[in-house]
């Protein structure tokens, strides 16, 4: 299991491969968040009534959303490795991306709608289809030729 007691003694090649962040950087995010998450319950009482989980900590939580945001592997396999199960991973991700995003300041992308944009990178490459051998005429017209 991946906790961040463990990973954060790693090298930190192998920790900025793993997390996509320098552990500094992480740190400092991890300082905002816990800061934002304060304040929340702060502002709310409702917010700090109830069980308190301490299976994760914060940082844990923090390393699972930078994990799916790094390798985006599935949720399942997110579970596993946290020792957690699949719903709660991605109920993790959501909350905390959504922290993230407030936190960091990064717009949100309803705002990118309306946002007068002045340039977009797009990947627009063509990739060659297969075209069946037997009854090709049903499927291709052949008005475009593919130029080798």
């Amino acid at each position: 299991m991946i906790r961040f007691d463990i990973i954060k003694n790693k090298p930190s090649k192998i920790f900025l491969r793993d997390v996509g962040l320098q552990l500094n950087k992480f740190l400092e995010i991890c300082d905002k968040v816990k800061e934002y998450i304060e304040e929340e319950r702060n502002k709310n009482s409702l917010k700090r009534r109830g069980i308190k989980s301490s299976y994760l900590s914060i940082e844990d939580k923090l390393l699972v959303t930078f994990y799916y945001l790094r390798h985006y592997i599935t949720f399942i396999k997110l579970g596993e490795m946290f020792g957690i199960s699949e719903s709660y991973a991605y109920k993790i991700y959501k909350k905390f991306l959504d922290i993230l995003i407030k936190v960091l300041k990064m717009p949100d992308p309803k705002e990118l709608i309306n946002a007068d944009i002045e340039m977009i990178g797009i990947d627009v490459t063509e990739q060659e289809i297969e075209r069946p051998k037997k009854k090709q005429k049903e499927y291709y017209s052949g008005k475009k030729n593919v130029i080798q």
